[in-house]
């Protein structure tokens, strides 16, 4: 399925690789949501200092998905202000998706939320965002709030929800 995909902790020192990526990502799946200036003029060294900070912040904890030295994609959560869990950032490159590898990082979000004391928590994607929005779905997600339709596309957004305290999810079964 995923053999040699590995999953580790990224440290400010990886802000680079992190910001490469993303670049990545986001031209895979923004391109005709974003305008074309955001994918096109993406400013690789100001994204890259900006995760550095992001990367130093002890409430979020933020990994890379690697397969060997090539970086397959990042995700990032934890709590926030409101007293709530959240996945901040899910990406994988196209090459690595519909591979498990969704499910694997969902199986460790919710080990850690509940490590964290949270009896859930929620993710939030574009709207137009079709693949995530499905993928959502897939794991079980219930769509909470649309937050959209605004003149910029970027803007518009979709919430779902996850309950942990109802059982084992779909995603936790069958992961060997």
């Amino acid at each position: 399925m995923n053999n040699g995909i590995t999953i580790r902790r990224a440290t400010p020192a990886d802000a680079g690789l992190w910001a490469a990526t993303r670049q990545k990502a986001w031209a895979a799946t923004y391109r005709g949501i974003y305008p074309d200036s955001w994918i096109d003029q993406y400013n690789l060294a100001e994204r890259t200092a900006g995760d550095r900070k992001k990367l130093s912040d002890p409430q979020v904890q933020s990994f890379l998905v690697m397969d060997g030295e090539t970086c397959a994609g990042y995700f990032s959560y934890g709590p926030t202000p409101a007293g709530e869990f959240r996945l901040h950032s899910l990406y994988l490159l196209p090459a690595y998706q519909r591979q498990g590898l969704g499910r694997r990082i969902f199986c460790q979000l919710a080990a850690d939320c509940r490590k964290e004391g949270f009896s859930g928590f929620y993710a939030n994607c574009n709207y137009y965002n079709h693949p995530a929005r499905g993928f959502y779905l897939r794991m079980g997600g219930k769509l909470t709030a649309i937050d959209g339709f605004y003149e910029n596309k970027a803007q518009d957004q979709c919430r779902y929800d996850y309950d942990l305290t109802k059982g084992e999810q779909l995603w936790q079964k069958n992961l060997g």
